[in-house]
């Protein structure tokens, strides 16, 4: 089943190229910071989820952007984009049906 998702097309062309470290040093930042976040709003999240959870979680935010900035052609990043945001709806969506089952 194939659904149509809305994304914009008026993302900004790529001004200048970055060295790969210093974008990995940001996706890393950006990664930190998310875990400290949690951390500090759902210190309850964080006691009840495994140990290497913080780990876990930084790991895959630094993976998606470096996953991300691999793709520079603009259609592609549009794609990219509508394929992400329909895989996290169907994702979460079977996530909540099996919490929902479970519940039951």
């Amino acid at each position: 089943m194939s659904k149509t998702v809305a994304v914009r097309h008026d993302l900004p062309a790529r001004q200048e190229t970055w060295s790969k470290e210093l974008v990995k040093a940001i996706a890393m930042d950006i990664g930190e910071e998310t875990v400290a976040y949690v951390e500090v709003m759902y210190p309850e999240a964080i006691k009840a989820a495994s140990s290497t959870f913080k780990l876990s979680l930084r790991n895959h935010i630094y993976n998606e952007i470096m996953a991300a900035i691999e793709v520079n052609d603009k259609g592609k990043v549009v794609a990219r984009l509508a394929d992400r945001k329909s895989f996290r709806r169907w994702w979460t969506g079977v996530y909540r049906k099996v919490r929902k089952s479970d519940a039951t």
